[in-house]
C-alpha cells in the first residue's frame, strides 16, 4: 500500500521530502479541458472546464501470480482547492497492454471539479464500472498512473500512496478455516443509521458506514476533527455520473482526506473472514459490501438488498460476525450478530470488497492487494 513512490515513472511530478508526489513547478505541462464549462455531461465539466497544469506518474508492472480480471484501484491525496486528481489503469493480457481505462477524476470538494467516474470505456479488453474495471479476459499484470492537476501556480494535490485489489473472479473462495484472532473481540464503533436522513439517506449506507469508521478512529485517535456528520460524508464521495455515494474509491479517499491525512485508506478484497478477524483483535474496523434475497441473511435489517455497506466491528465467542448495520431505523438499534455462514454468502456478492481505514504512519498487512510498487 505505501510503496516506495519514487521508483515511480514520473513526468512533470516530482517525490516530496515526505515521499509523497506532487506537481513539479519547473517540468509539468500546460493543459486545457475538453469540454468548456458545463459542455460536458449534464452541464458538468470534465475537469475543471478551463486550463491547468498537470503531471503524471506511473507505478512499475505489478505481475500478478495466478492472473486476475477486476481491478478496484484506492488512493490517499490531499487536494486543496484548486486542485484534483485522476486514476488510470492499464492490464497486460496475453503480453499485450489494454488502454489506460480511467477510474475516476476525485478532489475532496466541488469548488474545483465535480469529483466523477468515466462512463463509455467498454472495448474488446474490458469495461469500466464506476469504480471497477472488469476484464473480458484474464490479465497477468497492471499499472497505475496518478494524474495530477492544478488552475493554481501556487498549490498542488498530494498524492501518499496508491493500492490496488485485485481478483480472479472465476474463482469461488471458501471460508477458511478460523485461527479464531478476534473471536470474543468487540470494538467500541459508534452506530450511525442512514435512514434517519429523509433526504437521501436510504440510499447512503456508504458514506454511513464510512462515518462509522471515522467515528471510531476520532474516539481511539483522540481526534475531533476526523468526525463530520453523515450528510457531510454524503455530499464529500458523491459521483457526479454515478449519481450517488457509493463508489468505493471516493468514499476510502474522503476518509483519507480528513484532518490532514491522519488516516489511510484503501478498499480491499478478501477471500475469508480471516484477515477481517485479525484486523478486529489489532483493533481495527471493516466496512464490507453485502448483497441478499429474503430470507438469505437471518436478522438482516432489510428483507433484501442488491448492494448495501455495513461495518463490521468485532465477533462471537463462536465466531458469528458483530456489526453496526446503518439500514436499521434509529442509530440506537444499528447493533446486530449476523450469523457467519449467511454473511459470508451475502458478502461474496462483492467478491469480498471492504473499506479499510487505520492511522497514517502505522503499517497494515497487505492481505489480497497488490502494493504500488
Amino acid at each position: 500500500m505505501t510503496g516506495d513512490l519514487a521508483r515511480f515513472s514520473r513526468d512533470g511530478t516530482r517525490v516530496t521530502a515526505e515521499g509523497a508526489l506532487e506537481l513539479d513547478p519547473a517540468t509539468s505541462k500546460e493543459g486545457t479541458d475538453p469540454f468548456p464549462a458545463g459542455g460536458w455531461l449534464d452541464g458538468g465539466s470534465f475537469y475543471n472546464g478551463g486550463t491547468f497544469r498537470f503531471g503524471t506518474a506511473t507505478s512499475e508492472v505489478q505481475s500478478v501470480p495466478g492472473g486476475f480480471d477486476s481491478v478496484v484501484p484506492s488512493f490517499d491525496a490531499q487536494t486543496p482547492p484548486g486542485t484534483w486528481v485522476k486514476l488510470t489503469v492499464s492490464a497486460r493480457i496475453e503480453g499485450t497492454w489494454t488502454r489506460d481505462y480511467e477510474l475516476g477524476v476525485w478532489a475532496f470538494d466541488t469548488t474545483t471539479v465535480a469529483r466523477h467516474s468515466v462512463e463509455g470505456q467498454g472495448d474488446a479488453d474490458g469495461n469500466v464500472l464506476t469504480d471497477t474495471l472488469n476484464l473480458k479476459r484474464r490479465a497477468d499484470a497492471l499499472r497505475v498512473t496518478v494524474h495530477l492537476f492544478s488552475e493554481r501556480a501556487d498549490a498542488s494535490p498530494r498524492v501518499r500512496a496508491l493500492a490496488a485489489a485485485v481478483t480472479d473472479t472465476r474463482l469461488s473462495p471458501q471460508d477458511a478455516t478460523s485461527d479464531r484472532t478476534g473471536w470474543g473481540v468487540v470494538l467500541d464503533v459508534p452506530g450511525y443509521s442512514q435512514m434517519i436522513y429523509p433526504d437521501g439517506g436510504e440510499v447512503w449506507c456508504s458514506p454511513t458506514s464510512t462515518t462509522m469508521l471515522l467515528g471510531y478512529w476520532s474516539r481511539k485517535l483522540g481526534r475531533a476533527d476526523l468526525e463530520h456528520p453523515v450528510p457531510t460524508a454524503a455530499a464529500h464521495t458523491y459521483d457526479w455520473v454515478y449519481k450517488g455515494t457509493g463508489n468505493w474509491s471516493f468514499n476510502t479517499a474522503y476518509a483519507a482526506s480528513m484532518a490532514n491525512g491522519a488516516l489511510h485508506g484503501l478498499v480491499a478484497r478478501f477471500d475469508s473472514f480471516a484477515p477481517v478477524e485479525r484486523l478486529i483483535a489489532a483493533g481495527i474496523p471493516v466496512s464490507i459490501s453485502i448483497a441478499y434475497e429474503p430470507g438469505e441473511l437471518p436478522g438482516g435489517a432489510a428483507r433484501r438488498t442488491d448492494g448495501h455497506l455495513i461495518v463490521v466491528k468485532g465477533f462471537t465467542d463462536s465466531g458469528d460476525v458483530l456489526v453496526n448495520d446503518p439500514a436499521f431505523g434509529s442509530n440506537e438499534t444499528t447493533s446486530a450478530t449476523y450469523p457467519r455462514a449467511a454473511l459470508w454468502r451475502a458478502w461474496q456478492h462483492s467478491r469480498g470488497a471492504a473499506y479499510v481505514l487505520w492511522p497514517a504512519g502505522t503499517p497494515l498487512p497487505a492481505q489480497g492487494l497488490v502494493p504500488l510498487p
